[in-house]
């Protein structure tokens, strides 16, 4: 299947954790592609939605922050209607202290963006300096750029992908606040995937806001005793009656008894759209 494609679309760079599930998943199907990093979600889906030689490796959900919603809302109005989800991995975060000294306690600056900043308060309140200078940057990769600019003193929150690519000493880890702290992240690309036996499926279904609609659908997978295992929903085109609503479920669309699943959803909804099937992890 992924040999099909030439190029692989991350989020971000210098060590970014798209970077590592890209490495963790291209390992396990001993993988190479040419790599295109962008700055944002959107960008990244764009690109794929635009070339179909390109799959790109997203962030889905967090256990800091749940579900993201930027990946499913733009994943759901591409253009190209066979983009589809084809794997996923999980990456447990391990957000690192690094500088080009070796002495964490000589660290008088810290160059990270905010939403490392804001992961890691309790580690940079009470285990580093209190007369430190923070300096903000845009992403990791920003962030090693600047440090180029500063004396040894200065650190930087990235990973240990961060610390090999920049040459950087990783003085401390796991500083983020929640340890348990993992991300989930998903393949997509134009291609479909075949059962394995342990398969998960994700779609989306676009409903009016009517009483006991939800309710309709859950009982669809009652009956043919589907296990779902996420379902959440959203609002559309700023139209409190107009919902999607994302569900994930045991099987592979090619199963026999989704297929029948699918065919008893239809008629509970204004659209259906399967956006992937896809081994689990």
């Amino acid at each position: 299947m992924f040999e099909d494609f030439n190029e692989v679309v991350c989020l971000g760079m210098g060590g970014s954790y798209s970077e590592i599930a890209k490495d963790k998943l291209f390992k396990a199907h001993d993988l190479y592609l040419y790599q295109r990093s962008l700055n944002s979600i959107k960008e990244c889906i764009d690109y794929v939605d635009e070339n179909c030689n390109a799959i790109a490796v997203l962030p889905v959900e967090t256990t800091y922050k749940g579900i993201i919603r930027e990946t499913i809302d733009n994943l759901i109005q591409t253009k190209n209607q066979n983009i589809q989800i084809l794997a996923e991995t999980i990456v447990p975060v391990n957000d690192c202290i690094l500088s080009k000294t070796t002495e964490f306690y000589s660290i008088t600056g810290l160059i990270a963006n905010p939403n490392a900043l804001a992961k890691s308060k309790i580690f940079v309140r009470d285990e580093m300096p209190r007369q430190l200078n923070i300096v903000v940057a845009e992403s990791m990769d920003d962030a090693a750029r600047l440090l180029n600019g500063y004396n040894l003193t200065y650190s930087i929150i990235g990973t240990h992908k961060t610390a090999e690519l920049y040459n950087l000493n990783v003085l401390k880890e796991h500083i983020e606040d929640d340890k348990d702290n993992k991300r989930r992240f998903i393949v997509i690309g134009d291609a479909s995937t075949l059962p394995t036996g342990k398969d998960k499926t994700s779609i989306v279904l676009f409903l009016n806001d009517r009483q006991g609609a939800l309710l309709d659908i859950v009982q669809v997978f009652v009956k043919y005793n589907i296990n779902i295992t996420q379902i959440n929903s959203k609002m559309m085109n700023n139209n409190a009656e107009e919902q999607a609503v994302f569900i994930d479920f045991d099987g592979h669309k090619d199963d026999e008894v989704i297929k029948l699943l699918i065919s008893d959803l239809e008629p509970q909804a204004e659209g259906v759209r399967i956006i992937g099937s896809y081994a689990k992890f």
